[in-house]
């Protein structure tokens, strides 16, 4: 049975102009997605002590992802106000709440041991813990998203043998020259994904894309990181880079075909709303 552990990021998506949100973060929704797929999957962060860390609890619960291991930390749970702009996100701001003060111990390494495959992203607050997280899992795949040079990506890349970008700007002939340049640095394999032009990826045997697919189209909020379950779990199972690819793109276009990054919306109470509205104005 194919298994995965996600480690780090989680968010509460909140859609002010629908005034719902919806439980997210890349690491919580590759678990989810994995779990979905029909892998053991678990789920490893910190959320809130208030009602939006509990709903990420029940939700996992619910998706049947393994939160055991996972912290309720004294302060609010994340969250980031998005808009959706025919369909597509637009974030306005965030705070990571607890998210970011996850600090791993000697049981939560030798859980992560039991799993293979470990997931960890950007976003996650984990920079100087990373080696461990390889070093217990024996394999780290790690989403670097579209702002990795923001961050000490160098530093990071050199624990990863999956590594992810998102680079929907970039021609075909950039992003396979962005995927060889990071492969470079020691992943086995690169995988940059291009929105509507679908994915490319480069290993040791060369360069391999793949088209987008036509799907029915609702929100691509999540889209990306069901690319990522689907593609992992393809990869543990020894598939070849084109047919962990296509796993990846049918995944994500499924995923486009509801609102959310998995659903599990709730209403947002109009004191919530004005909260984050005005957290939003002192952001700037």
């Amino acid at each position: 049975m194919a298994s995965l552990i996600a480690v780090g990021d989680n968010t509460l998506d909140v859609y002010l102009d629908q005034t719902i949100e919806y439980p997210g973060g890349n690491a919580l929704n590759v678990a989810v997605f994995a779990a979905r797929l029909g892998a053991r999957s678990a789920y490893l962060g910190c959320v809130g002590d208030d009602r939006h860390g509990q709903y990420l609890l029940d939700c996992l619960q619910q998706e049947a992802v393994d939160a055991s291991r996972c912290r309720t930390l004294s302060g609010a749970n994340g969250w980031a106000c998005v808009d959706n702009v025919e369909g597509e996100r637009v974030f306005l701001g965030s705070d990571p709440g607890v998210c970011r003060q996850l600090r791993l111990d000697a049981d939560d390494l030798a859980y992560i041991g039991t799993f293979p495959l470990a997931h960890s992203s950007l976003y996650s607050g984990l920079e100087d813990q990373l080696a461990q997280v390889r070093q217990a899992s024996g394999c780290l795949s790690f989403d670097f998203s579209d702002n990795w040079v923001e961050f000490d990506w160098q530093a990071l890349i050199q624990h990863v043998d999956v590594a992810f970008f998102s680079a929907a700007d970039l021609s075909s002939a950039q992003a396979i020259e962005l995927a060889n340049a990071m492969r470079a640095k020691g992943p086995a394999a690169v995988v940059i994904t291009r929105g509507a032009q679908g994915a490319l990826a480069v290993d040791a045997q060369g360069v391999h894309e793949q088209a987008a697919r036509a799907c029915a189209f609702v929100d691509s909020m999540g889209a990306g990181d069901g690319f990522i379950a689907a593609f992992l779990l393809a990869w543990q199972a020894r598939r070849t880079l084109a047919e962990c690819l296509a796993r990846g793109v049918d995944h994500a276009g499924q995923v486009c075909g509801w609102a959310g990054g998995f659903g599990h919306g709730r209403t947002v109470d109009s004191q919530r709303v004005q909260q984050l509205k005005h957290a939003l104005n002192i952001q700037g």
